[in-house]
């Protein structure tokens, strides 16, 4: 039995996703969190009938609050609620090697996005470069918005 380690993953994908011209990164690398929830919750964002909850996990804070770029692994989460329901989760997830697989000038740093339904399930309208191309000015802070929140976290 052949056992392939994350870097060998990575190399793998990483090639077939340059040898198919891709035009975007290959968000499918970024999973459902599961225990979304079982993070911690850093902050509540609200505009109109939109309410946006965020949860990462203590590594992430502490980064933030030693002004550190955030850790490989690192995984963020906006669950969307939209007039008091649940509308959609959006994740962004940060691996060692991730922001090769963007085409040049598209990526955010080592990040990458995807969304998924209220149900759990990735939505393929969705690739994640609208979501770079928002988070890209923010390269001082690692391409995140909510640092900040993060450093008042007890």
């Amino acid at each position: 039995m052949t056992v392939l380690t994350a870097p060998a993953v990575l190399a793998g994908c990483l090639a077939a996703a340059l040898s198919a011209g891709a035009a975007f990164a290959d968000n499918s690398l970024v999973g459902f969190p599961e225990d979304h929830a079982e993070g911690l919750h850093y902050g509540t964002v609200e505009r109109g009938n939109i309410t946006e909850e965020l949860y990462t996990d203590r590594e992430a804070i502490e980064a933030a609050k030693r002004g550190e770029p955030f850790p490989s692994g690192t995984v963020i989460t906006l669950v969307d609620y939209r007039g008091g329901d649940l509308h959609r989760y959006v994740v962004m997830e940060k691996r060692d090697g991730w922001g090769a697989l963007s085409p040049a000038g598209t990526g955010a740093g080592d990040w990458l996005f995807r969304e998924f339904a209220a149900d759990g399930t990735p939505n393929p309208a969705e690739d994640g470069t609208r979501c770079m191309s928002c988070h890209r000015p923010q390269a001082r802070q690692d391409f995140v918005f909510t640092v900040d929140r993060m450093k008042s976290v007890e």
